[in-house]
């Protein structure tokens, strides 16, 4: 059996699917929203109540538990189309780390719904659920207890002690090994090469204290600085974009004296590595996707 899933952007950066699964006794239907303003996903899980249905409140009751029993599937399918890097997705990594999938299993049999409804003319529940990404879902992938050592710039390059890093990326670029330009695409552990493809940063760079607080970086179509002072502070480094790079366009190209000036002050490598990074980007990060339809499989869950 396949779904469809419909995607698209809307204008706080969020990112919607939606996508129907078939379970043993009901058939689930999921819209997700990823902001990458705030970094959480919400998902909204919907089961039509059966034709001939007797006592509406029972199977209202019967219904939202089902669902809750079927978080972990549920939002399996809804990470498959969250970038986690330049080559795999979310759901990529659980389905690939079976510690992950447990300890994410672990905390949906200690979540609740934050709020369950019924349609107005009542022939249908959907329960609401919320993870923040930074909070529950980076804990479960980081494996290191410190960030790896940052590569210092031997060559002298003149820099400021900067509060901050800022990336202008909201226009199309150049895609790296390919002729055209594209547009970035957000991803929670996206990473910065320089243009010779020299790596100058990546999300083990940084302290697991800091990738809890507030993530690796922080995405917005917002010029407006101030709302983002406490991690950028009121003298950040500003650069632009050059280039992207990556399987999935996730990946940012920056000069080599943008690279030379944040590596060779050790006041700015410690940007690196508690994530004081913003990316500036366009509120239609993903046009190809938009308004779109995708079809996946699904299955039964007994």
């Amino acid at each position: 059996m396949k779904n469809k899933i419909s995607i698209f952007f809307i204008v706080s950066i969020f990112t919607l699917f939606s996508t129907t699964q078939v379970f043993s006794q009901y058939e689930i239907k999921t819209n997700t929203e990823i902001s990458w303003a705030t970094d959480v996903i919400t998902i909204e899980a919907t089961v039509d109540l059966p034709d001939d249905v007797t006592n509406i409140t029972s199977e209202r009751f019967k219904i939202t538990e089902f669902i809750d029993r079927k978080l972990t599937n549920i939002a399996m399918s809804a990470f498959n189309d969250i970038y986690l890097d330049s080559l795999t997705t979310l759901g990529d990594f659980f389905s690939s780390s079976m510690q992950g999938l447990t300890d994410f299993d672990q905390i949906n049999i200690d979540k609740n719904h934050i709020s369950s409804s019924m349609s107005l003319n009542l022939d249908s529940v959907t329960n609401y659920y919320k993870y923040d990404i930074n909070k529950e879902i980076i804990p479960l992938i980081i494996t290191h207890k410190k960030g790896a050592p940052i590569p210092e710039e031997l060559n002298y390059e003149p820099s400021a002690n900067f509060s901050g890093i800022i990336i202008y990326a909201k226009d199309e670029l150049p895609y790296y090994g390919e002729q055209g330009r594209k547009l970035l695409k957000p991803a929670i552990f996206p990473k910065l090469y320089t243009e010779k493809m020299d790596q100058v940063v990546t999300y083990k760079m940084a302290d697991p204290e800091f990738l809890s607080k507030w993530g690796f970086v922080q995405y917005t179509y917002d010029l407006n600085e101030l709302k983002y002072e406490e991690r950028i502070g009121r003298y950040p480094f500003r650069t632009t974009a050059e280039g992207i790079f990556g399987n999935n366009c996730t990946d940012i190209l920056i000069t080599e004296e943008a690279a030379r000036k944040l590596l060779y002050n050790p006041a700015n490598r410690r940007l690196i590595k508690e994530g004081r990074i913003l990316i500036i980007i366009n509120k239609e990060e993903n046009p190809k996707q938009e308004n779109s339809i995708k079809k996946i499989a699904t299955s039964s869950v007994n």
